[in-house]
């Protein structure tokens, strides 16, 4: 999966509205804060690709995130926490827009999306869950992309989210069981 470059994703005219006041060191700001976001831009497309659940809702849910990271980078103090910084406004830009819409819509598998040498199963597998997934909360779909394609602990969840880990624990224990019900209505052996 590829991902345009910063200034491709945000319209100039979006990235000059939304800069904070002007003084001599906005163009400092302004490009550390491009080279931050240059380097988490990737990472961050992936996850808003795997929570919304095609490209399209994706490169937007960034291109909010960006945008609201840059009109409230003046008040990060740590830029060595810019990553989990950034990856909770995509996180949030994602829920609030899965909460707001009452379809997910999911791309077809692509063939850069696919190991070279999968079999017709294996494609059905990962579509069958897909499907799954879409099935789910905002809520349960964060913490089981965030657990599960990211390989975050419990705990890194827990904190990224501002929640506690109980909150992710039971969110994961009940999409794993809404998951295994949907695949198992469709078809696939599921152990339980």
């Amino acid at each position: 999966m590829t991902m345009p470059d910063l200034m491709t994703v945000i319209d100039r005219t979006h990235w000059e509205a939304a800069q904070p006041g002007q003084d001599s060191g906005q163009a400092d700001r302004r490009e550390v804060f491009g080279r931050l976001a240059s380097a988490e831009l990737s990472a961050s497309y992936q996850l808003a690709t795997r929570i919304m659940g095609n490209r399209g809702d994706a490169e937007d849910a960034v291109n909010e995130a960006i945008l609201r990271a840059w009109g409230s980078f003046e008040g990060l103090r740590d830029r060595n926490a810019f990553r989990p910084w950034l990856t909770r406004i995509v996180v949030n830009v994602c829920r609030n827009e899965l909460r707001h819409r009452r379809v997910v819509r999911v791309d077809p598998i692509g063939e850069d999306d696919r190991p070279a040498a999968d079999s017709f199963e294996g494609g059905l597998l990962r579509d069958g869950v897909a499907r799954a997934l879409d099935s789910l909360s905002p809520e349960q779909r964060v913490v089981v992309v965030l657990r599960y394609w990211n390989d975050l602990t419990v705990g890194d969840i827990s904190r990224l989210l501002g929640v506690p880990a109980g909150t992710v624990k039971w969110r994961l224990h009940a999409a794993n069981g809404r998951m295994k019900a949907y695949l198992g209505r469709s078809g696939w052996e599921v152990e339980r």
